[in-house]
């Protein structure tokens, strides 16, 4: 009975590691709207060439805040972290949170519940992560809401 006890404990505490330990920061979360295009854009590591084909992809979108995106796709992580963006979509949402399962990193919008909207808005969430409590090339996704 004492190993199923600890087995648990083990399986509880590995679960959604960055939750609440401080290993994971919400450093950006802004409003892109609802404009054509936003959709399926893929999330992408900051200073990676798929992080500046992200805000090409954003800057085509013509969003009205360019200056904001460009600058929060332009942060630098300090040392010892890891820097994700993930455009997600959503409704009136107020902020998002970063699960790391494994070696998946997924970005998922919180508030704004209970409002009903008639079109997509979507956001622009970048979180880091310390480097060392994730995997060398973690597969990122959005859970949509």
């Amino acid at each position: 009975m004492r190993w199923i006890a600890v087995c648990l404990l083990l399986v509880v505490a590995g679960c959604g590691a960055g939750a609440g330990n401080g290993q994971v920061e919400l450093e950006t979360f802004t409003a892109l709207g609802s404009a054509r295009g936003l959709a399926g854009l893929k999330p992408a590591e900051l200073g990676t060439a798929d992080a500046q084909e992200l805000q090409r992809a954003l800057e085509r979108v013509k969003i009205s805040n360019p200056d904001e995106v460009r600058a929060a796709l332009s942060f630098a992580p300090p040392a010892g972290r890891r820097g994700f963006a993930f455009v997600v979509p959503g409704c009136a949402e107020d902020g998002a949170e970063l699960t790391v399962e494994g070696d998946t990193l997924t970005a998922n919008l919180t508030g704004g519940e209970n409002v009903n909207c008639a079109t997509a808005n979507y956001f622009l969430a970048i979180f880091t992560v310390e480097r060392d409590s994730i995997p060398a090339a973690p597969k990122l996704s959005t859970l949509p809401r």
